[in-house]
C-alpha cells in the first residue's frame, strides 16, 4: 500500500477525474442527440470508449476511496483458485479490462474516420484484446496484492501495444488533418504516451517503492486531459460529420 499521503492524493485526483469524465459522457449523450443517424453511429465509438473507461475506473476508485475516507479493509467478494479478492481487487481486474476496451473503440472510431473499419491493424487490436482479457483473470496477477514474478510485466505488453498502436494512428492522422484538429490529435496522443510512461514507472517501481505508486496521479490527469481533448476533438468534427446538426 502506498503511504498515507500519496493514498490520499491518488483518491482525490481520482475522484476529480471520474467527475471529469462522466460529465463528457452527459455533453456527448446530449450532443448525440442532435446528431443525423449516421453521425451517431460514428460517434458511439469514442462514446462507447469514455463509457468504458469511466465505468471502470469507478470499480477500482469507489473501493479505494471507501478504504481511505473510513479506514477499514475493503471488504471481500469472491474466492478466486484460492486466492480472496476484496472489492478493490475485483475493481482493479474490470478497469484493466476496460482500459483495454477503450483503446480498441477509440482505434475503431479512427478507422471508421477512414473508411476502414475492419483492416489489418483492426484485427491486430482485436487479438491484443483478446490475449490481455485471457491473462487479466489468472490467479498469477495477484490482484490481491500477491503477484508472482513478472505478471505484473505480462499482463501489460498486450495493453502497451494496443496503446502504442492508437498513439501512432492519430500522430499519423495529424500530418494530414487541419491545423485545429492536427494540435488536438497530437496532444492527446501526447497525453498517452505520458499515461503509459507514468504507467510503467508504478508496474516496475512500486512493489519495491511504494511510493511510486503516487505516479498513477499523472497517468489520471493525462487520461482526463486526453478525454477532454477527444471530446473537444469531436465537437470540431460534429458540422462535418453531421450536416443537419441543430
Amino acid at each position: 500500500m502506498m503511504p498515507p499521503a500519496a493514498e490520499w492524493s491518488v483518491v482525490v485526483v481520482s475522484l476529480i477525474y471520474l467527475i471529469g469524465v462522466w460529465t463528457v459522457i452527459g455533453l456527448m449523450l446530449r450532443d448525440m442527440r442532435h446528431l443525423s443517424p449516421a453521425a451517431r453511429r460514428t460517434l458511439l465509438w469514442p462514446f462507447l470508449a469514455v463509457l468504458s473507461l469511466a465505468v471502470g475506473d469507478s470499480f477500482h476508485t469507489i473501493p479505494r476511496m471507501y478504504r481511505t475516507f473510513t479506514g477499514l479493509p475493503v471488504p471481500d467478494v469472491l474466492n478466486w483458485f484460492g486466492r480472496q479478492w476484496d472489492w478493490l481487487a475485483l475493481g482493479l481486474v474490470i478497469s484493466s479490462a476496460t482500459m483495454s476496451l477503450f483503446y480498441f473503440l477509440l482505434f475503431q472510431y479512427r478507422q471508421e474516420r477512414q473508411n476502414a473499419l475492419w483492416t489489418l491493424g483492426t484485427w491486430v487490436m482485436l487479438g491484443l484484446l483478446v490475449i490481455r482479457l485471457g491473462i487479466l483473470p489468472c490467479p498469477l496477477n495477484g490482484w490481491e496484492g500477491n503477484a508472482a514474478p513478472g505478471w505484473r510485466v505480462y499482463r501489460n505488453i498486450p495493453f502497451t501495444l494496443m496503446g502504442l498502436l492508437v498513439v501512432l494512428a492519430f500522430f499519423r492522422d495529424a500530418r494530414a488533418a487541419p491545423s485545429r484538429e492536427r494540435k488536438l490529435l497530437e496532444t492527446i496522443a501526447w497525453c498517452m504516451v505520458f499515461s503509459f510512461a507514468a504507467y510503467w514507472v508504478t508496474v516496475l517501481g512500486a512493489v519495491r517503492y511504494p511510493v511510486l505508486g503516487a505516479m498513477m496521479l499523472p497517468k489520471t490527469i493525462a487520461y482526463l486531459i486526453a478525454v477532454i481533448l477527444l471530446y473537444r476533438l469531436l465537437t470540431l468534427r460534429y458540422p462535418e460529420e453531421a450536416p443537419s446538426y441543430g
